[in-house]
């Protein structure tokens, strides 16, 4: 082994540099996705207190198949929903 410890750590920091441009890239596309989610959340929070009244809360929503799916709460009762535009919810099950 010749490699002197000055060498080593000039080669750990050349290493760190590098890396740094890829991290703050990661970071970015993290947060960008956390604002992208928060608006949805927001946007299917908002639609559902607006057509079925201000006292639902909703426990957690899915989209598949072009559809939203959300499970909301009324004082205690729970009911799941659907939704294809986000304007006209159906009660899908209630208990």
């Amino acid at each position: 082994m010749g490699i002197k410890r000055r060498d080593f750590i000039k080669g750990c920091a050349a290493a760190g540099t590098l890396m740094v441009p890829g991290m703050a890239m990661a970071a970015q596309v993290a947060n960008a996705n956390n604002v992208q989610n928060a608006t949805m959340n927001a946007r299917i929070e908002k639609s559902i207190k607006a057509s079925f009244g201000g006292g639902f809360s909703v426990q957690a929503h899915t989209q598949s198949a072009g559809l939203t799916y959300a499970s909301i709460e009324h004082f205690g009762n729970r009911y799941k929903v659907a939704s294809a535009d986000l304007l006209d919810w159906k009660i899908v099950s209630a208990g």
